[in-house]
């Protein structure tokens, strides 16, 4: 099949089309670009301008206005907007095509807060730029999250909050949580951990940035610069000026701060209110109980004068009782009990080898408290071996019983290399002249009892399977035999079959009857077949 030839003249006109998108206003100068930005952004409203058609550019600037109306709006909110050239789209197409003759994208027109930045010494292109090289996790500032803090959101509100408005001040982010309180995933973490970086450490990045971007300003003026833009901002879309814009901020912190400190002073109060409240119903009802008692009282006396109630008698027993507190001995304060004490943990000393073959035949599930517990004793000892409370346990303790007291010969081993039982419910290691080589001989004694613990395990582990193999074996072996046995029981079988010879084969006969047909019976009722 022959190929038709390209219409040239139509690809050379598509070529030359300028289309302007009427939502954004910017400028496409082929049908390709048109097509990628209505992919993108989901607009379909274009329309063609003429290569003739006026068009005015700001020479501080940069920016592209078709009407007085646009550079009035530019005038207004960019304060060094002054000067407009005229031109046409023609023009622009070609200025386009000397300047950057690899790049075929739309011509981007500058947004609000590009001009604040290229304000503070950032051009748009060196922001996006180092926007473009900064892959780290996104950065908030610490005073901004302890002044929302301060008010009452959550940490993790308080960082999507300024994630999501750039990290640029405290009222952005209070309205971006107004307007996002109701989310579904309000609460939900951010896909990316938030860095929490001080104010000053948050400048010195961004002036850092704008270092790297070209700028020749130094990081204090940078500072001054955006926070002088960013405010002559705010007060342009307020209608007022710079200084006013100011006192509003700082009016608008000092109310913040005042009213985080009334909520606190209202959480004080009522929280002396309950605390009264408690005592006041403490109060009331030890009134109502002593009330009670005297009533009580009041009644029984009351009996006991009608002679409703007699008074019970003292046994003869009991007045005749010696009196062991007048006649026995005061006890020394070494043979009084300890109060709480009911056990001794004291044991039978065992050497070490004997401790540990004693360990060493308990059950994993049995053993395990005890070699976690003693791992960590000695880990603690050997990070701080003069600390005393990494050195003293107490066995009362319901978590160091279940690994010292209810494992036997725990204490045992333990003992064996240094420890000891003092004031009848502690177990503590004496500090020897060399810490550092105690501290290693207890984690090598601890280490060494769960080597032997392992090859303990081990050989039980072998003697079973040694123990099921033999049990298969005998099994196998004894089925074998019976086998055998069978077998041989059945050739028996066949023997004498084959020795009393062919069996004859029986032949049916017809019994004989009277008539010569069926054979009739008939029972009575108690001849039939089962009757009892």
């Amino acid at each position: 099949r022959p190929r038709v030839a390209p219409d040239t003249p139509r690809m050379s006109e598509l070529d030359s089309m300028v289309l302007k998108c009427e939502k954004t206003g910017k400028l496409f100068f082929s049908e390709a670009e048109a097509k990628l930005h209505s992919e993108e952004t989901g607009l379909q409203a274009f329309a063609q301008v003429s290569p003739e058609e006026k068009v005015w550019i700001c020479t501080e600037t940069g920016k592209v206005c078709f009407n007085e109306q646009q550079m009035a709006m530019h005038k207004r909110f960019v304060t060094e907007a002054q000067t407009f050239e005229e031109s046409n789209v023609g023009e622009l197409r070609k200025r386009q095509t000397a300047t950057a003759a690899s790049a075929s994208g739309p011509v981007e027109l500058e947004s609000e807060e590009e001009m604040l930045l290229r304000n503070a010494g950032l051009s748009g292109k060196a922001r996006k730029a180092a926007e473009a090289g900064s892959s780290g996790p996104p950065v908030v500032t610490k005073e901004l999250v302890e002044q929302l803090l301060e008010m009452g959101f959550t940490e993790l509100r308080a960082h999507k909050a300024l994630v999501h408005t750039s990290n640029t001040g405290v009222e952005p982010a209070i309205n971006w949580l107004g307007e996002h309180m109701d989310d579904a995933d309000i609460d939900e973490p951010l896909a990316q951990e938030v860095e929490v970086k001080p104010r000053e450490e948050v400048d010195a990045g961004l002036a850092k940035a704008a270092g790297d971007a070209g700028s020749q300003l130094t990081p204090a003026e940078k500072k001054a610069k955006l926070e002088e833009a960013l405010a002559k901002a705010r007060a342009r879309k307020a209608g007022i000026d710079v200084e006013s814009q100011k006192e509003i901020e700082r009016a608008r912190r000092q109310g913040g701060k005042e009213m985080v400190l009334t909520l606190r002073e209202q959480q004080e109060q009522q929280r002396k209110r309950d605390m009264e409240a408690r005592k006041r119903e403490k109060r009331e009802f030890e009134l109502e109980r002593q009330k009670l008692r005297e009533q009580l009282a009041k009644d029984k006396a009351d009996k006991m004068a009608a002679g409703l109630i007699v008074p019970a008698k003292p046994a003869p027993a009991a007045l005749a009782a010696p009196q062991p507190a007048a006649a026995a001995p005061a006890k020394s304060e070494a043979e009084t009990p300890v109060a709480g004490v009911s056990r001794s943990y004291e044991e039978e000393s065992l050497s070490v080898s004997e401790a540990t073959d004693k360990m060493a035949a308990l059950p994993e599930t049995t053993l395990r408290p005890a070699l976690d517990l003693m791992g960590k004793m000695v880990a603690n000892i050997a990070k701080a071996p003069a600390e005393p409370k990494f050195r003293k346990m107490r066995l009362s303790n319901p978590k160091v019983a279940e690994g010292l007291v209810h494992v036997p010969g725990a204490r045992q081993f333990l003992c064996a290399h240094g420890w000891r039982v003092v004031e009848r419910e502690y177990l503590e290691l004496p500090v020897a002249p060399d810490v550092g080589a105690q501290a290693a001989a207890q984690s090598a004694a601890v280490a060494a009892l769960g080597q032997a613990v392992a090859a303990a395990q081990e050989a039980r582990r072998r003697a079973e399977l040694e123990s099921r193999r033999k049990e298969a074996a005998e099994r196998m072996a004894t089925a074998r035999a019976e086998k055998e046995a069978i077998k041989a029981a059945m050739a028996r079988d066949r023997g004498e079959v084959a020795a009393r010879g062919p069996a004859q084969a029986s032949v049916a006969k017809k019994l004989p009857t009277e008539g010569g047909g069926v054979i009739k019976m008939n029972f009575d009722e108690d001849d039939r077949p089962g009757h009892q």
